[in-house]
């Protein structure tokens, strides 16, 4: 083997590369191979193996033993594994380096060099045009910055820390409340003198992929990821973003670097939430992952009555400001900076034309098409949103189209329209056809506003005639086929089928299962397969189990784990316990955690456990902790407490906090407090909350409330809110309540409803219902109901049919309907007679509830029509909502 001349683990690239370097580093070692086994706790085996590049990629636990018996940092090494594991998972091959071509320089600029107009580029929103101040100087670039105490200042915090150390911070908030220009400010603010650099060429995603993996981003950068969702939920190379960004984060001596983004409320939901089941494919593993161990921060959606009292002055002086305050509604200051009311008018009020153009436009995005949406397909869909009367009227103007295009894209006082016109980047080829965004505003608006309408069937042809991609065509594809429109959905599907789109191509291999063309199937999911998709890997798996293929279905379910999808190993090892293969299923679940998936580690020792088998069940235990995992990790520290080693749970839940665990530091804080060390526990919750977690100092409040010390309780409970976690302002609200300060438990349920928690309104009412104050209770019901909230509404809406007002929980159920209550119709479906079940159902499936159909299908059987019945279950419904014709 040949051997590289220096020691330098970011220089790994390949396997191979690893094994050269580990290879190097034993050869260092002065005492043998077998002294470094011992030193490694690794058997001379592994050693062996490791530097004859016969273990592809090592376990963590490996590498990190044998790096430290060698007198190596391990951070770098397990960074490069990091990187290893992605470029596997991704099936894309890391280029190694051109010795003939010198690597390019880091990227980005610095920012203390960039002026407010790199702000605009930075995409901070452009606000409306005025000519002069009240002193008749020109107006600046950017209004003046109007700070909000308790986010901003926590902001600049998070930023200004990442001089200690590699970190994430994600700014959460609607659209247009002001994310991005509160990280400008902060990063000018905090780190003038690093390198901002903003990923877009080739495309978002990738621009992050390649330049990490060419290590273009130097120590003191902040990678600026505005609409973090662009990057992180891309199809395919999402996960690989993440992953790509974690190694980083990870790896001391790539840092200090800031990774600073914002995104959406619904897009976080999206991307941190788990599967449901275990066994269900898990999308977002990877940057769950990155946004669990960053630090997230709340941008409020209004200024506060005191704040701009504060800020006359500040106001006064900037004429944008000070028309913006006084016509912005609840403080929304930043939205009308940024001309969401006039976007909002020029939407609500436009022609037919005008509006048909704008809902073809929120549909696409709305139901999974990307940024970028094709002018035909706006063009060809948009005709179908009008009634035969108003399009006769509007097909008079032979140039519809373009006078509403043209009103959709002019400015209104320097800001853009509703839709804005993709301009290609240098050196990028033009489009065959124009390309428009929609504004983000807007497209938030409509996800609200048309959640439960499904598009016509214009929108879905001109779908298939236009959209650019496969992964455009898929996501319309899946939207159609969750609304019942199952051979709309086919039409979708083939042709990204045909461009060889594992996704449409499993899609359709569903489809001739359900009607009886197993061998068609097979087919196509082996055609999926041959594009390494891991869900067609798992679909044969499963049929070779079927045939008694054990060994067949073991190496296909091996294929999926390397695919990226370790559930097919969980999956195998479960029916191997099942089957009583205890050894078997061991091993099964050995590689799914060294595939990236400790949880089935877990799952077998909870059933050990059950069966009374405690030492293999620790056993189990202690290999989910070898592979990272922190509840197993806290699991162990639990059962060293009980044993009486209080130094082991403490070690070991240390490990688990540093692992991100949010109980570990709750175990670890209530240590501190029973050993009597209140200022250790405090410590310790105040560095959870600014790691991001106030829930422990929740937790030691909770402790405090227990042993009496109610004053301490409050101000820890006060710290958690002023760390900018509002959800703590409830259980202050209900504190006061037990305290009997009713006025202060309402004043505090009003400010955790503005902050988005309503609920704690309804709870108050509730509680005042119980204690014979009806007066007060209604009081309260009515401000939740103020805040439309869907939950709120539902809640009202099923004490108003309780209590016999039937006609007020109708209103209330469609209130909650219109507000976006995702299982309002299905809800009302169980409780109604056929003809309006029926309805119900139809509406829930317009809304994109796969089950739906489903229910309605059993509405028919149970009504005798058994054909009608299996005519939904095979076909589904037309684009209007009515039962397809028989189609194949």
């Amino acid at each position: 083997m040949v051997r590289m001349a220096a020691i330098d683990p970011n220089r790994i690239l390949a396997t191979q590369d690893l094994a050269e370097q580990l290879a190097e580093l034993s050869a260092r070692y002065p005492h043998g191979i077998h002294h470094l086994a011992t030193a490694a706790k690794l058997s001379p085996a592994t050693v062996h193996a490791l530097i004859a590049g016969r273990t592809v990629i090592p376990r963590t636990s490996t590498l990190e033993n044998f790096v430290m018996a060698c007198g190596q940092d391990p951070r770098p090494w397990l960074a490069a594994r990091a990187r290893l594991v992605a470029a596997r998972r991704s099936d894309k091959a890391m280029p190694a380096p051109d010795p003939d071509c010198p690597p390019a320089g880091p990227l980005g600029r610095v920012i203390g060099e960039l002026d407010e107009r790199d702000a605009l580029l930075l995409e901070v929103h452009q606000a409306f045009a005025a000519t002069s101040t009240t002193s008749g100087a020109p107006v600046p670039v950017l209004p003046p910055y109007l700070d909000r105490a308790g986010f901003d200042d926590r902001l600049r915090q998070a930023v200004a820390a990442a001089g200690q150390g590699s970190r994430l911070v994600m700014v959460i908030g609607n659209s247009s409340t002001g994310k991005t220009r509160a990280c400008w400010e902060a990063i000018r603010a905090e780190l003038p003198d690093w390198q901002i650099w903003h990923p877009l060429v080739p495309e978002r995603p990738m621009a992050v992929v390649e330049a990490l993996r060419a290590g273009r981003v130097a120590p003191r950068s902040v990678i600026w990821l505005n609409e973090a969702q662009f990057y992180l939920q891309a199809p395919k190379v999402g996960e690989l973003v993440a992953a790509e960004l974690q190694a980083l984060l990870a790896d001391a001596s790539q840092g200090p670097v800031l990774v600073l983004g914002s995104m959406w409320p619904e897009f976080r939901r999206v991307l941190t939430s788990a599967p449901q089941e275990a066994s269900a494919p898990d999308s977002h593993r990877a940057a769950r992952a990155l946004l669990d161990r960053g630090e997230e921060i709340t941008a409020p959606s209004c200024f506060t009555p005191g704040q701009l009292t504060e800020m006359v002055a500040a106001v006064a002086a900037d004429p944008r400001l000070a028309a913006a305050a006084k016509r912005a509604p609840g403080g929304q200051i930043t939205q009308e900076l940024a001309g969401a009311p006039e976007l909002l008018r020029r939407y609500q009020q436009g022609g037919p034309a005008v509006r048909a153009v704008l809902w073809a436009a929120m549909d696409a995005r709305r139901l999974g098409h990307s940024l970028h949406l094709p002018e035909p397909l706006l063009h060809e869909a948009a005709p179908g949103y009008l009634d035969d009367h108003t399009w006769d009227q509007v097909a008079d103007n032979p140039d519809w189209f373009i006078t509403a295009l043209d009103e959709l894209t002019a400015t209104h006082r320097r800001l853009p329209g509703p839709l804005i016109e993709h301009r290609p980047r240098p050196g990028q080829p033009a489009p065959p056809a124009p390309l428009y965004r929609l504004a983000d505003y807007l497209e938030q608006h409509a996800r609200r506003e048309r959640i439960s309408l499904c598009p016509p069937a214009t929108f879905w042809n001109a779908a298939v005639r236009h959209c650019r991609t496969p992964a455009d065509l898929t996501a319309l594809g899946k939207s159609a086929a969750n609304r019942g429109r199952y051979r709309l959905a086919t039409n979708l599907y083939r042709p990204a089928a045909d461009a060889g789109n594992p996704d449409a191509l499993m899609y359709l291999a569903y489809r001739c299962e359900e009607a009886g063309d197993r061998a068609g199937a097979e087919q196509l999911a082996r055609q999926a397969a041959d594009a390494r998709s891991a869900i067609a890997l798992m679909y044969l798996a499963g049929l070779r189990e079927e045939a008694g293929d054990r060994a067949g279905a073991e190496q296909l379910a091996r294929q999926a784990a390397d695919a990226g999808h370790p559930v097919a190993l969980m999956d195998l090892a479960y029916r191997c316990e099942e089957a009583g293969d205890r050894a078997g299923a061991e091993q099964l679940a050995r590689q799914a955690a060294d595939a990236g998936n400790p949880r089935v580690l877990m799952y077998l020792a909870g059933l050990r456990e059950e069966a009374g088998d405690r030492a293999g069940a620790e056993r189990l235990y202690q290999q989910a902790a070898d592979a990272e995992s922190a509840d197993a990790l806290i699991e162990l520290a639990y059962r060293c407490a009980e044993a009486g080693d209080q130094a082991g749970a403490e070690r070991l839940a240390r490990q688990a906090a540093a692992a991100g665990s949010a109980v570990a530091l709750m175990y670890l804080a209530g240590l501190r407090e029973e050993a009597g060390d209140r200022a250790g526990a405090e410590q310790l919750a105040r560095q959870a909350a600014d790691a991001g977690n106030p829930r422990v100092l929740m937790y030691l409040a909770g402790l405090r409330e227990e042993a009496g010390d109610r004053a301490g309780a409050e101000r820890l409970y006060r710290q958690a809110a002023g760390a900018g976690y509002p959800d703590v302002l409830m259980d202050l609200a209900y504190r006061r309540e037990r305290a009997g300060d009713r006025a202060g438990a309402e004043q505090l349920a009003q400010q955790a409803a503005g902050a988005g928690y309503p609920d704690v309104l309804m709870d108050l009412a509730y509680r005042r219902e119980r204690a014979g104050d009806r007066a007060g209770a209604e009081r309260l019901y009515r401000q939740a109901a103020d805040a439309e909230s869907a939950d709120v509404l539902m809640d009202l809406a099923y004490r108003r049919e309780r209590a016999g007002d039937r006609a007020g929980a109708e209103r209330l159920y469609q209130q909650a309907t219109d507000a976006g209550h995702p299982d309002m119709p299905m809800d009302l479906a169980y409780r109604c007679e056929q003809a309006a079940a029926e309805r119900l159902y139809r509406q829930a499936a317009d809304a994109g509830d796969p089950l739906a159909l489903r229910d309605l299908a059993g509405l028919r059987e149970l009504a005798g029509d058994a054909e009608g019945a299996s005519r939904l279950r095979r076909f589904g419904l037309d684009a209007g909502g009515e039962a397809e014709d028989p189609w194949e």
